[in-house]
């Protein structure tokens, strides 16, 4: 996959900033404490934020020479500025890290690395992420579920609605080699990254999922006048931004993969958000853009039946622990 080639560095880490005053030390400082034998970069987009992160990643740029940055003069948006960052990455291995999270294991990339140069068959490894309060620092829960960790995660299980998480994931540098497919993320999604990601990569290759507990996600509480997603979109839209990206995800491949279950993981939940919000004739303009191939299938009920079952297994959980 990546033959003979020489590298300058073993990984890249990649993040992308926007608005990120607040955390943006937090995550550098993170990837600053790894205990590594080998040479790393940080590459680092920001997508012309007006606060003081600008600052802030000039600061660390002066400090150290393996750190780069780009500040972006415009904004670009989320899936252009993913892909900036990713395309200014020269290691062997990528990884990335959101300006707003950090990571919480100091051998993280030892590890990952080890693990990955000792199996060619895997295209990526990622770890369980935990999802830390902001306000508090309380973890409330640790993903992906145990019974998804160590073991190989493929493009069927993607298709089939799991999920795992990108973030912290370590990867073969497989971008100039798909450079064309890439650069399509942007306009599959112009606000959604890591769907398109996912998706790219699974066709490339299997991942594996570590056990271990390495990713702090930062729950980040919406908040008007905040410049994040869930700020600055309401369940309608962001019902319509995922759509949009399955329609053309679906269209990119030309049908070749089946999305039935990513638009069933998605239906259930918009569907009662934006009835609590009273836009249910504009949940179904939406849903009306659909391919009818889906819609035909009974796409809605399943949905709904989906909701059900992961209700059932909510009230399970809670009962276990009581």
């Amino acid at each position: 996959m990546q033959g003979n080639r020489e590298y300058p560095y073993m990984v890249s880490v990649y993040m992308t900033t926007y608005y990120h005053e607040k955390y943006v030390a937090d995550a550098i400082e993170s990837i600053l404490r790894q205990k590594v034998s080998f040479p790393y970069e940080i590459v680092i987009s920001d997508d012309c934020s007006k606060d003081g992160t600008p600052s802030i990643l000039k600061e660390y740029e002066e400090k150290y020479s393996f750190i780069r940055i780009k500040l972006n003069e415009t904004n670009i948006g989320l899936s252009n500025n993913m892909f900036l960052a990713k395309s200014m990455c020269v290691g062997k291995y990528i990884i990335v890290l959101s300006g707003d999270d950090y990571w919480i294991d100091s051998e993280k990339l030892q590890r990952q690395v080890d693990f990955l140069e000792a199996h060619s068959e895997y295209i990526g490894v990622s770890t369980r992420l935990a999802a830390v309060s902001e306000e508090t620092g309380e973890t409330f829960h640790l993903v992906p579920a145990m019974t998804m960790c160590n073991r190989k995660f493929t493009l069927e299980d993607y298709l089939q609605g799991k999920n795992f998480p990108m973030n912290g994931m370590l990867l073969r540098n497989v971008i100039q080699e798909h450079y064309d497919m890439f650069s399509m993320m942007p306009q599959i999604s112009p606000y959604i990254d890591d769907t398109t990601d996912c998706m790219f990569i699974l066709t490339l290759g299997d991942i594996y999922i570590s056990d271990e507990v390495t990713v702090a996600y930062r729950l980040r509480i919406a908040k008007k006048g905040e410049h994040n997603f869930n700020s600055l979109n309401t369940a309608l839209t962001k019902f319509e931004k995922v759509v949009s990206l399955l329609n053309n995800l679906d269209a990119y491949w030309n049908g070749e993969y089946d999305l039935i279950n990513r638009y069933k993981k998605l239906i259930g939940p918009a569907m009662v958000k934006c009835m609590r919000t009273g836009n249910l004739e504009e949940f179904n303009r939406v849903y009306s853009t659909i391919p009818l191939k889906y819609r035909s299938r009974g796409l809605k009920a399943k949905s709904v039946a989906y909701l059900g079952t992961m209700a059932v297994q909510i009230l399970q959980r809670k009962v276990s622990k009581k």
